[in-house]
């Protein structure tokens, strides 16, 4: 009886804690270095957002001519970081990827100008650094009338030519040029190209069209918006991590360019707006100029 006793008391097994489900892993291949203009992919990795989103995320870092959708079509990277123009280019060659997320909503591609300079496009008068055959330089050329009358110069990717010469404008990046003519102690402007019609999304965030309604998609859109809206408020923990992986990224470059870049990160619309209706608007830009694509499908809108 009291080997029976003693057999009932006995404790039962303590069951074994449940594991922690799986992160998914998510490569995001950006299609430049390490540098503000993706602050809202670092800061949502470098605070740990993607992780309790219940992503792994790696930042894969790219540079000039990054192959980032071919990464996306050959499996090895998940998300490719582009611009609306490149994205359907590519799709019209038969790529199927889509956007998800727009990190910046008006283009950060312009004219770099010297102060006082032109107003706007329609007053540019003197030699012109452009990347000859780009869809912004074969657009703003035909919309206002350049050709024989406004000077084309290839660029050298120095602002060296421009620092040079009072009378010339540059194609630039609100990210970069604007910058660097700042710190040897010029005085510039910055033409948006929106402002002569050409405005495509850029750090875009694409997926392959198969991983669209995948749930870790909509887990990588909140996350990168939540990532995206902190980083206006306080970039401080994505700056301190992209300057450890580039080293041009100084304290004042970065300063200068996050400060820039900002209002063309919010746009009108607001942080991470998708609209079709702006694809529809770009793709009849490029169209003028003598590429044929389309906008259908071309983006889930939010």
């Amino acid at each position: 009886m009291l080997s029976l006793l003693l057999a009932c008391s006995t404790p039962a097994p303590t069951p074994a804690p449940e594991a922690a489900p799986a992160l998914r892993p998510v490569v995001i291949a950006l299609n430049w270095y390490p540098e503000p203009e993706f602050g809202g992919f670092y800061d949502a990795a470098a605070r740990g957002v993607y992780r309790s989103a219940g992503l792994d995320v790696t930042i894969l870092p790219g540079g000039p001519g990054a192959p980032v959708l071919e990464l996306l079509a050959g499996g090895r990277a998940q998300v490719a970081i582009t611009g609306a123009d490149d994205l359907l280019v590519r799709r019209a060659r038969g790529l199927d990827a889509v956007a998800v997320y727009a990190g910046f909503q008006d283009s950060p591609v312009g004219l770099l100008v010297h102060a006082p300079g032109p107003g706007g496009y329609a007053d540019v008068k003197g030699p012109v650094a452009a990347e000859a055959g780009s869809p912004f330089q074969q657009f703003v050329w035909a919309k206002f009338g350049w050709e024989g009358k406004v000077e084309l110069l290839p660029t050298t990717g120095t602002i060296a030519p421009f620092q040079a010469n009072p009378a010339m404008a540059q194609q630039a990046y609100i990210t970069s040029e604007p910058c660097l003519a700042e710190a040897r102690g010029l005085a510039v402007e910055f033409l948006p190209g929106r402002d002569a019609g050409w405005n495509p999304y850029a750090s875009l965030a694409v997926v392959a069209g198969s991983e669209v309604s995948a749930p870790w998609v909509k887990a990588f859109v909140e996350a990168t918006a939540a990532g995206w809206a902190h980083y206006l408020l306080d970039p401080s923990a994505a700056n301190t991590e992209i300057a450890k992986l580039n080293q041009e990224m100084t304290p004042e470059r970065i300063a200068c360019v996050t400060a820039r870049q900002a209002p063309f990160v919010s746009g009108s619309a607001g942080v991470g707006r998708l609209e079709a209706a702006r694809f529809v608007e770009l793709a009849a830009a490029m169209a003028s100029v003598g590429q044929t694509v389309s906008a259908e499908g071309a983006c889930i809108e939010r």
